[in-house]
């Protein structure tokens, strides 16, 4: 079984052709407040999310240390768990995970999340996100996650060097053309972290949506399932 964890703003339906591509069983675990899953009244945070995928994890336990695709912050969201609980995996596989996060990285990210801006710059965007969320909360999905983000550029949770403690095998995946996450942050994470390796996807970039996922589901499952 491979779980899955999706990226900010993101929910299960867009995972579906992925887990058609990939051949296996498959779950993705939404995290609180996306897509069909309850939110909490606290603020979002890589914590709050790395110790809800720790629980759905412990009630897996008797399928084994698990197998994870984590996908932009599914990914990091992944990495901090598997530092605090590594028994709890076996392998983690990323694609267009921003590593490296700074206030100003974070404020050029939440300027993108202005639920107004959307709806008369890309109304299209906009319904889809009605769709993933709900007409009633998805302008909260955007308020929570850029308070996510700017709390996370104020104290980035993963460094280079808290990496170099992880013990389980990672494959940290780009996009060649990805427009958010630079190659040379991937490098120094991967560089810093044993038992990992690299994978540039070609011809891909960031959206899930606009990815090969043929080309995704092999770069998954010759790690995964090494």
């Amino acid at each position: 079984m491979i779980t899955i964890l999706h990226g900010a703003l993101g929910s299960a339906h867009q995972f579906e052709p992925l887990q058609a591509a990939l051949g296996v069983p498959s779950r993705v675990i939404e995290f609180f407040g996306h897509g069909s899953a309850t939110d909490v009244s606290s603020p979002w945070t890589i914590k709050l999310f790395s110790q809800q995928l720790e629980r759905a994890l412990e009630s897996f336990v008797a399928e084994g240390p698990a197998l994870i695709f984590g996908y932009s912050m599914g990914g990091y969201v992944a990495i901090d768990c598997a530092l605090r609980r590594p028994d709890l995996i076996a392998r983690i596989v990323t694609l267009g995970t921003k590593l490296s996060w700074s206030e100003e990285g974070a404020h050029h990210e939440t300027k993108m999340l202005d639920a107004e801006k959307i709806e008369a710059k890309v109304p299209a965007y906009a319904v889809d996100l009605a769709r993933r969320h709900g007409q009633d909360r998805w302008r909260t999905v955007l308020t929570k996650t850029a308070v996510l983000m700017q709390t996370l550029g104020a104290q980035p949770v993963l460094t280079p060097e808290r990496c170099t403690a992880i013990s389980i095998p990672i494959r940290y995946g780009i996009g060649d053309r990805d427009e958010m996450v630079t190659l040379a942050e991937t490098i120094a994470f991967y560089a810093a972290t044993p038992s990992s390796e690299l994978g540039v996807l070609p011809g891909t970039k960031h959206p899930i949506e606009r990815v090969n996922v043929e080309v995704l589901a092999q770069h998954i499952m010759t790690f995964l399932k090494a």
